[in-house]
Protein backbone atom coordinates (compact mmCIF):
# COMPACT_ATOMS: atom_id res chain seq x y z
CA UNK A 1 0.00 0.00 0.00
CA UNK A 2 1.43 3.32 -1.03
CA UNK A 3 -0.27 5.20 1.80
CA UNK A 4 -2.13 4.38 4.88
CA UNK A 5 -3.94 6.66 7.23
CA UNK A 6 -6.11 8.44 4.60
CA UNK A 7 -8.30 11.00 6.39
CA UNK A 8 -7.63 10.11 10.03
CA UNK A 9 -9.10 13.31 11.36
CA UNK A 10 -12.17 13.08 9.13
CA UNK A 11 -12.63 9.43 10.02
CA UNK A 12 -12.82 10.39 13.67
CA UNK A 13 -16.16 12.03 13.03
CA UNK A 14 -17.61 9.52 10.61
CA UNK A 15 -16.42 5.99 11.40
CA UNK A 16 -17.36 3.79 14.39
CA UNK A 17 -18.76 6.56 16.54
CA UNK A 18 -18.41 4.88 19.92
CA UNK A 19 -19.50 7.62 22.26
CA UNK A 20 -17.72 10.80 21.31
CA UNK A 21 -16.98 10.13 17.66
CA UNK A 22 -13.21 10.05 18.01
CA UNK A 23 -12.26 6.88 19.84
CA UNK A 24 -12.20 4.32 17.03
CA UNK A 25 -11.16 5.57 13.63
CA UNK A 26 -12.07 3.85 10.40
CA UNK A 27 -13.77 0.85 11.95
CA UNK A 28 -14.10 -0.97 8.65
CA UNK A 29 -10.41 -1.82 8.87
CA UNK A 30 -9.31 0.28 5.92
CA UNK A 31 -6.44 2.67 5.83
CA UNK A 32 -6.41 5.76 7.90
CA UNK A 33 -4.74 8.89 7.45
CA UNK A 34 -1.44 10.14 6.69
CA UNK A 35 -0.63 13.66 6.68
CA UNK A 36 2.84 13.11 5.34
CA UNK A 37 5.89 13.67 7.48
CA UNK A 38 8.55 11.24 8.66
CA UNK A 39 8.10 7.50 8.25
CA UNK A 40 6.25 5.99 11.20
CA UNK A 41 8.49 4.28 13.75
CA UNK A 42 6.73 1.68 15.89
CA UNK A 43 6.28 1.32 19.60
CA UNK A 44 7.51 -2.27 20.10
CA UNK A 45 6.24 -4.34 23.01
CA UNK A 46 7.29 -7.89 23.88
CA UNK A 47 4.58 -9.72 25.82
CA UNK A 48 5.89 -12.97 27.30
CA UNK A 49 4.32 -15.86 29.20
CA UNK A 50 6.90 -17.65 31.36
CA UNK A 51 4.70 -20.62 32.28
CA UNK A 52 3.66 -23.87 30.62
CA UNK A 53 -0.02 -22.87 30.71
CA UNK A 54 -1.97 -20.34 28.65
CA UNK A 55 -2.68 -17.03 30.40
CA UNK A 56 -6.01 -15.41 29.58
CA UNK A 57 -6.99 -11.73 29.43
CA UNK A 58 -3.59 -10.08 29.19
CA UNK A 59 -3.78 -6.28 29.26
CA UNK A 60 -1.51 -3.77 27.53
CA UNK A 61 -1.92 -0.07 28.30
CA UNK A 62 -4.67 1.36 30.46
CA UNK A 63 -2.07 3.60 32.07
CA UNK A 64 -4.44 5.56 34.31
CA UNK A 65 -5.52 2.30 35.94
CA UNK A 66 -2.51 0.01 35.58
CA UNK A 67 0.48 2.28 36.06
CA UNK A 68 0.56 1.67 39.83
CA UNK A 69 -1.12 -1.75 39.77
CA UNK A 70 0.77 -4.94 40.63
CA UNK A 71 2.61 -6.07 37.50
CA UNK A 72 0.68 -3.33 35.65
CA UNK A 73 -2.58 -5.25 35.88
CA UNK A 74 -1.36 -8.70 34.82
CA UNK A 75 -0.56 -11.94 36.64
CA UNK A 76 3.04 -12.68 37.62
CA UNK A 77 3.53 -15.05 34.66
CA UNK A 78 3.29 -12.15 32.20
CA UNK A 79 6.20 -9.86 31.47
CA UNK A 80 5.94 -6.85 29.15
CA UNK A 81 9.13 -5.23 27.93
CA UNK A 82 10.00 -2.76 25.20
CA UNK A 83 11.68 -3.88 22.01
CA UNK A 84 14.28 -1.09 22.20
CA UNK A 85 17.06 -1.38 24.77
CA UNK A 86 17.10 1.21 27.52
CA UNK A 87 13.35 1.80 27.49
CA UNK A 88 10.80 0.34 29.88
CA UNK A 89 7.13 -0.55 29.72
CA UNK A 90 6.44 1.92 32.55
CA UNK A 91 7.88 4.70 30.37
CA UNK A 92 5.58 3.63 27.55
CA UNK A 93 2.60 3.92 29.92
CA UNK A 94 3.71 7.38 31.05
CA UNK A 95 4.12 8.52 27.46
CA UNK A 96 0.67 7.25 26.46
CA UNK A 97 -0.78 9.61 29.07
CA UNK A 98 1.26 12.63 28.06
CA UNK A 99 1.74 12.06 24.32
CA UNK A 100 -1.32 10.23 23.01
CA UNK A 101 -1.18 8.89 19.47
CA UNK A 102 -3.33 7.37 16.75
CA UNK A 103 -2.40 3.79 15.86
CA UNK A 104 -2.55 3.36 12.11
CA UNK A 105 -1.17 -0.15 11.78
CA UNK A 106 -0.61 -2.97 14.27
CA UNK A 107 1.87 -5.72 13.42
CA UNK A 108 1.88 -8.97 15.41
CA UNK A 109 4.68 -11.53 15.35
CA UNK A 110 5.42 -14.70 17.31
CA UNK A 111 7.47 -17.87 16.95
CA UNK A 112 4.22 -19.67 17.81
CA UNK A 113 2.02 -19.16 14.75
CA UNK A 114 -1.14 -19.80 16.80
CA UNK A 115 -0.34 -16.84 19.05
CA UNK A 116 -0.90 -14.20 16.38
CA UNK A 117 -4.45 -15.50 15.84
CA UNK A 118 -5.60 -14.65 19.38
CA UNK A 119 -8.23 -11.89 19.41
CA UNK A 120 -7.39 -8.38 20.61
CA UNK A 121 -10.01 -6.18 22.26
CA UNK A 122 -9.49 -2.41 22.20
CA UNK A 123 -11.18 -0.66 25.12
CA UNK A 124 -11.80 3.07 25.53
CA UNK A 125 -13.46 5.21 28.13
CA UNK A 126 -13.58 8.84 29.20
CA UNK A 127 -13.82 10.73 32.47
CA UNK A 128 -17.61 10.98 32.09
CA UNK A 129 -17.85 7.22 32.51
CA UNK A 130 -18.59 6.42 28.87
CA UNK A 131 -17.03 3.17 27.70
CA UNK A 132 -16.72 1.35 24.38
CA UNK A 133 -14.78 -1.54 22.92
CA UNK A 134 -13.93 -3.16 19.61
CA UNK A 135 -12.74 -6.75 19.15
CA UNK A 136 -10.22 -7.43 16.40
CA UNK A 137 -9.99 -10.95 14.99
CA UNK A 138 -6.56 -11.38 13.35
CA UNK A 139 -6.74 -13.21 10.03
CA UNK A 140 -3.93 -14.62 7.90
CA UNK A 141 -4.01 -13.26 4.38
CA UNK A 142 -4.41 -16.30 2.11
CA UNK A 143 -1.76 -14.86 -0.21
CA UNK A 144 0.93 -14.33 2.42
CA UNK A 145 3.66 -16.94 2.88
CA UNK A 146 4.45 -16.31 6.54
CA UNK A 147 1.91 -17.64 9.02
CA UNK A 148 3.55 -16.27 12.19
CA UNK A 149 3.02 -12.58 11.36
CA UNK A 150 -0.12 -10.51 10.86
CA UNK A 151 -0.61 -6.84 9.94
CA UNK A 152 -3.84 -5.26 11.15
CA UNK A 153 -4.92 -2.05 9.39
CA UNK A 154 -7.27 -0.66 12.02
CA UNK A 155 -7.04 2.85 13.43
CA UNK A 156 -7.71 3.95 16.99
CA UNK A 157 -6.59 6.51 19.52
CA UNK A 158 -4.16 5.34 22.21
CA UNK A 159 -4.08 7.41 25.40
CA UNK A 160 -4.03 6.77 29.14
CA UNK A 161 -7.54 5.30 29.04
CA UNK A 162 -6.83 2.94 26.13
CA UNK A 163 -6.13 -0.72 26.76
CA UNK A 164 -5.53 -3.72 24.52
CA UNK A 165 -6.74 -7.03 25.94
CA UNK A 166 -5.23 -10.11 24.32
CA UNK A 167 -7.49 -13.11 24.78
CA UNK A 168 -4.61 -15.49 25.55
CA UNK A 169 -0.85 -15.49 25.67
CA UNK A 170 -0.10 -19.12 24.95
CA UNK A 171 2.17 -21.33 27.03
CA UNK A 172 5.81 -20.18 26.89
CA UNK A 173 4.97 -17.84 24.01
CA UNK A 174 6.12 -14.31 23.32
CA UNK A 175 4.04 -11.92 21.26
CA UNK A 176 5.86 -9.02 19.65
CA UNK A 177 3.48 -6.14 19.04
CA UNK A 178 4.43 -3.20 16.80
CA UNK A 179 2.15 -0.18 17.05
CA UNK A 180 2.80 2.20 14.15
CA UNK A 181 1.52 5.73 14.82
CA UNK A 182 -0.34 7.72 12.19
CA UNK A 183 0.09 10.83 14.31
CA UNK A 184 0.92 11.83 17.85
CA UNK A 185 0.46 14.80 20.13
CA UNK A 186 3.28 16.53 22.01
CA UNK A 187 2.55 19.98 23.43
CA UNK A 188 6.29 20.59 23.96
CA UNK A 189 6.78 20.99 20.20
CA UNK A 190 5.00 24.33 20.38
CA UNK A 191 7.90 25.69 22.48
CA UNK A 192 10.23 25.34 19.51
CA UNK A 193 7.76 26.53 16.90
CA UNK A 194 6.64 23.07 15.84
CA UNK A 195 3.15 21.63 15.45
CA UNK A 196 1.58 20.04 18.48
CA UNK A 197 0.15 17.28 16.25
CA UNK A 198 2.67 15.46 14.07
CA UNK A 199 1.74 13.10 11.25
CA UNK A 200 3.71 10.14 9.94
CA UNK A 201 3.84 8.44 6.58
CA UNK A 202 3.39 4.73 5.91
CA UNK A 203 6.16 2.35 7.05
CA UNK A 204 5.39 0.28 3.91
CA UNK A 205 5.76 -3.02 5.72
CA UNK A 206 2.79 -4.42 3.81
CA UNK A 207 3.36 -4.76 0.10
CA UNK A 208 0.75 -5.41 -2.54
CA UNK A 209 1.53 -7.81 -5.33
CA UNK A 210 2.09 -6.16 -8.68
CA UNK A 211 -0.16 -7.63 -11.33
CA UNK A 212 0.80 -7.25 -15.00
CA UNK A 213 -1.62 -8.02 -17.81
CA UNK A 214 0.16 -9.47 -20.83
CA UNK A 215 -1.69 -9.43 -24.15
CA UNK A 216 -1.99 -12.88 -25.69
CA UNK A 217 -0.65 -13.48 -29.21
CA UNK A 218 -3.35 -12.92 -31.83
CA UNK A 219 -5.02 -16.07 -33.16
CA UNK A 220 -4.18 -17.04 -36.79
CA UNK A 221 -6.61 -15.74 -39.35
CA UNK A 222 -9.31 -18.21 -40.44
CA UNK A 223 -9.15 -19.60 -43.98
CA UNK A 224 -11.80 -18.43 -46.42
CA UNK A 225 -14.57 -20.96 -46.98
CA UNK A 226 -13.52 -21.64 -50.62
CA UNK A 227 -9.93 -22.24 -49.55
CA UNK A 228 -11.09 -24.53 -46.77
CA UNK A 229 -13.06 -26.63 -49.29
CA UNK A 230 -10.06 -26.95 -51.65
CA UNK A 231 -7.84 -28.01 -48.76
CA UNK A 232 -10.39 -30.62 -47.72
CA UNK A 233 -10.57 -32.03 -51.31
CA UNK A 234 -6.78 -32.25 -51.58
CA UNK A 235 -6.67 -34.15 -48.33
CA UNK A 236 -9.11 -36.91 -49.42
CA UNK A 237 -7.77 -40.32 -50.38
CA UNK A 238 -9.62 -42.79 -52.73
Amino acid sequence: MSKYFNDARAAANSDFNSFSGDEFLNANGGSSAGIGGATAQPYILNIANSTAADVATVVVGGAYTNLQATNQGNVAAITITMGIAGLTYLEFLYQSMNKPFVVGLSYLSSANASQVLETVTIKQKDINGNESQKTIVPTIDPYQQQTDKIAIAFNYKFDGFTSLTISNILANATLKTYLYPAENVATGRALTGGNVVKGFSSPDIVKKDKVEVVNASPAPAALPMSGARRSARRGRRF
